[in-house]
């Protein structure tokens, strides 16, 4: 299982001139692998791929592999609502050694569950490695009906399902109705701990651009039946966690890792940054909470 235990969703640090800023990204990368991170995560909406084209993907992606050089799997996002672009960019994140590909459910150009069977089935059968289907309304849109995964579950190399809603009950129904070879990955910081006790395989983190310790030993004392530390420590961080909601992903989190001096530049739009009121909420929580500067 390469997507397991907690994972970090990178932000993607850009210059003044809005190029990938590798210089930065080396330094980020160095510290997740230092907190013992269980993988690197790349794309989705915190690593704003929306905005990037293909070569700049791989780019980013043969840098981080570099860098990571085999010491954590590195899983990226090569599905789009185009399937076309989508079989392209995954045989090109094969080729350049991706341990998996994270593919989104079709946005905008909203289909029916044959076109949705049809759409993945075509990305996955295209490569042999292990592809995760991310279900995320709120970005999409729509719920990937659970029998399209349910049918889709047959595909060898399908290894998970990457369950970023809020439905506490679609969890259950996808625990319930999938085999125990398909992964169910919590793609939300505040839906870990009712992720968790209905059983998930893993945990996606925003937070842990920052908070990577916090975040895995959520994780771990959770997994080590340590409810109520999990508990306490999911309390004390979620005045955090609610705060990385207050805008679109990813301008809370660059934002604040912009003050805390991490230097991962601004956005390309159309995200646009924080708005001051909120900014000011976060300086204050910052404060409140005796969180300091790298």
């Amino acid at each position: 299982m390469i997507l397991k235990n907690c994972a970090v969703n990178l932000v993607t640090p850009f210059t003044d001139t809005n190029e990938i800023d590798f210089s930065s990204l080396e330094k980020i990368i160095d510290r997740q692998l230092d907190s013992n991170i269980s993988a690197i995560v790349l794309g989705r909406s915190t690593g704003e791929f929306q905005t990037m084209n293909d070569d700049e993907i791989i780019s980013l992606l043969e840098f981080t592999l570099k860098k990571v050089a085999h010491k954590v799997p590195v899983i990226i996002q090569t599905g789009f609502n185009d399937m076309t672009r989508s079989i392209m960019l995954s045989i090109r994140a094969k080729m350049s050694g991706a341990d998996g590909i994270i593919l989104s459910a079709p946005y905008y150009n909203k289909t029916n569950s044959n076109g949705l069977i049809n759409h993945f089935k075509s990305i996955i059968t295209s490569v042999s490695m292990p592809c995760f289907i991310e279900n995320d309304p709120e970005r999409c849109g729509y719920d990937i009906p659970i029998d399209v995964i349910i049918a889709l579950s047959e595909l060898e190399n399908l290894k998970g399902i990457i369950e970023s809603s809020e439905n506490i009950n679609r969890f259950s129904k996808l625990k319930s109705s999938l085999s125990k070879n398909i992964s169910i990955i919590c793609g939300l910081d505040k839906m870990l701990l009712p992720a968790l006790s209905l059983g998930a395989n893993g945990y996606i983190s925003v937070m842990a651009n920052i908070w990577n310790k916090e975040a895995i030993e959520l994780y771990n004392r959770f997994n080590s039946s340590d409810i109520e530390a999990s508990r306490e420590l999911f309390y004390s961080m979620y005045p955090i966690i609610e705060l990385m909601e207050a805008e679109a992903n990813p301008i809370p989190i660059k934002t604040t890792m912009n003050m805390l001096g991490y230097e991962v530049g601004e956005f390309r739009l159309p995200l646009a940054p924080l708005d001051p009121d909120k900014a000011a909420q976060l300086v204050n929580l910052l404060m409140d909470m005796n969180i300091i500067s790298v």
